[in-house]
């Protein structure tokens, strides 16, 4: 149904969808900026739009003396509040959508503000189209300006112009080579406020490193890890969903707050009657029998080594072992452990390396040291490849003042670059005398849009690094490397925390999509999508950005 122009004072009730857009015949000339946006075709899509937003720009447009058609197809410029290419693609063809300049409300707003059509590409709408919008954005000389009027300057920072581009603002002032997109921003962007701490994912709502009922959260936890260890997933699964929910409420609960307690998701009977027990005890009978039990510290200091996983664990306590003199003794830990680059032979020889560095790895990493382990392998990066760039993910990244080891992810804005320079670099540690082990080394190989496995495509090392530092601690350093096009998935995938990322996939499920680490997949027809800024991935998903510090969803 068409959608009749406003007069002059709209009425707000007699807007509709679908409009057929016209200027006023009887529009003065005096209303009229020649050097606005002078006989351009521009559609207004109302998906998002209140009604009296709609009139404003119906009325904008016709001020800076545009044409207004009713199709997207025939248009030069399409103005929409629609940030999600898959809400997009329900109004407009993506074909159509990808030969338009695509932008905010905002950028009509500040075009009419300064008398001049101003650059599109500030004011993409989807920050994947933002070259095609910026290519398509018609000029002034396209509209036979004068020649004095035909170069276009930017507008100077203005609050709309940051709020309808946020995928490009607050960004580092990089070197010529890097792209503007394989950049960190310089000031990290606000997570959505007052997010419902009742919805259902945790990549719904917001969790803090340390919560206001951390004690409980923990406690919790260590029923999580038992059904974990003992092999019951769906029951682990159930506590962990439940520590996630009891992580994002945002103040201490009290024995006074029953309903509060139920309206949390993911709580059930039998979870709930332990919140409460322990919120009128101080602690839960359960937990305490499980903290003394010596099957319980038996499991959870075997699986505490690397290369030994809950099976395992529990495959070596039915052989009768019950502590680390055991263990060592099982897989006969003598002497150094061997090295090389090229890493264990088997999984047992995984176990006896990390057996015999226990001591060392068991040792906490302050940020510092994180940092300073960064900058060393970037230095050294630098000499194989230049041009690389980096990020700290994981618990450091999600605010840790101490981390258990050290997950970098890399790439090169050249993706034939960037393939085979996990090995390269390890190599190069190596023959520095920085990396002493191996635990895992693998390379790129094909995206599978049916993976079942773990292990995400990407090219990885995860090493036992040697600081060059007096007295130096060995340490864990997990060296990912993403193609250009994967390293925001990758930043988001090895960030964290576990249940934070598992909802993430649920999310990405129930729209028909798969997301890992090593790229966002459709479903049905196994179509990839490379989002350009890790905003982007939130984005496409629907779903509110999250601060790193506020994704610890895990006790």
């Amino acid at each position: 149904m068409p959608l009749k122009r406003p007069k002059a004072e709209p009425n707000p009730s007699s807007t509709s969808s679908d409009a057929v857009l016209r200027p006023s015949a009887k529009r003065r000339k005096s209303d009229v900026d020649p050097g606005t946006l002078h006989s351009r075709k521009v559609y207004i899509l109302d998906a998002k739009l209140k009604p009296d937003e709609v009139a404003e720009l119906v009325s904008l447009v016709d001020k800076a003396g545009a044409i207004l058609v009713s199709e997207a197809k025939e248009s030069e410029i399409v103005i929409t509040a629609v940030g999600m290419r898959k809400r997009l693609e329900r109004h407009i063809d993506w074909s159509v959508a990808k030969s338009k300049a695509l932008v905010t409300p905002n950028w009509l707003r500040d075009s009419v503000q300064q008398g001049h059509a101003l650059p599109c590409g500030t004011y993409a709408a989807l920050a994947s189209l933002h070259d095609t919008t910026a290519a398509n954005c018609p000029t002034e000389s396209d509209s036979d300006q004068d020649e004095s009027s035909a170069q276009l300057s930017p507008p100077t920072s203005t609050p709309s112009e940051a709020k309808s581009s946020p995928s490009r603002a607050n960004k580092e002032v990089e070197p010529a080579h890097i792209p503007e997109n394989l950049l960190p921003p310089r000031v990290p962007l606000k997570t959505t406020p007052d997010l419902d701490h009742t919805v259902r994912f945790s990549c719904q709502r917001t969790s803090s490193l340390v919560c206001p009922n951390q004690e409980l959260c923990e406690q919790l936890d260590v029923v999580r890890k038992l059904r974990e260890l003992e092999g019951e997933e769906r029951s682990s699964l159930s506590y962990r969903r439940a520590v996630a929910s009891i992580k994002s409420y945002p103040r201490q609960l009290s024995k006074c707050d029953r309903e509060e307690i139920a309206r949390l998701p993911n709580i059930g009977t039998k979870i709930s009657k332990m919140v409460l027990e322990y919120l009128e005890n101080g602690n839960i009978n359960e937990v305490e029998k499980i903290k003394a039990s010596e099957r319980y510290n038996a499991l959870v200091l075997f699986a505490s080594i690397y290369g030994i996983g809950p099976s395992t664990a529990r495959n070596l306590y039915a052989r009768g072992l019950r502590n680390l003199r055991d263990l060592e003794a099982f897989y006969e830990v003598n002497g150094p452990p061997v090295e090389g680059i090229e890493g264990p032979q088997s999984v047992e020889m995984d176990i006896q390396i990390a057996l015999g560095l226990r001591a060392e790895l068991a040792i906490k990493i302050p940020r510092e040291e994180v940092e300073l382990i960064h900058r060393t392998i970037m230095n050294e990066l630098e000499v194989v490849q230049p041009g690389c760039v980096s990020m700290i993910v994981g618990g450091y990244r999600r605010g840790k003042s101490e981390s258990n080891d050290v997950d970098i992810v890399f790439t090169h804005p050249d993706a034939s670059k960037a393939i085979g320079l996990c090995t390269k670099l390890v190599r190069r540690l190596h023959e520095q005398g920085m990396v002493t082990h191996v635990m895992h080394l693998s390379s790129f190989h094909a995206h599978n849009a049916l993976r079942t496995t773990h292990w995400d495509s990407l090219e990885k090392s995860l090493t036992v690094f040697r600081p060059p530092i007096p007295n130096p601690t060995r340490r864990r350093v997990d060296l990912i490397f993403a193609l250009p096009e994967t390293y925001w998935t990758a930043v988001v995938g090895w960030t964290g925390s576990t249940m934070f990322e598992r909802d993430l996939r649920s999310v990405a499920k129930l729209q028909g999509m798969k997301f890992d680490s090593s790229g966002i997949t459709r479903r049905h027809d196994s179509t990839l999508f490379y989002p350009r800024t890790e905003k982007e991935v939130f984005d496409m998903f629907g779903l509110p950005w999250i601060d790193p510090t506020l994704r610890n969803a895990d006790a």
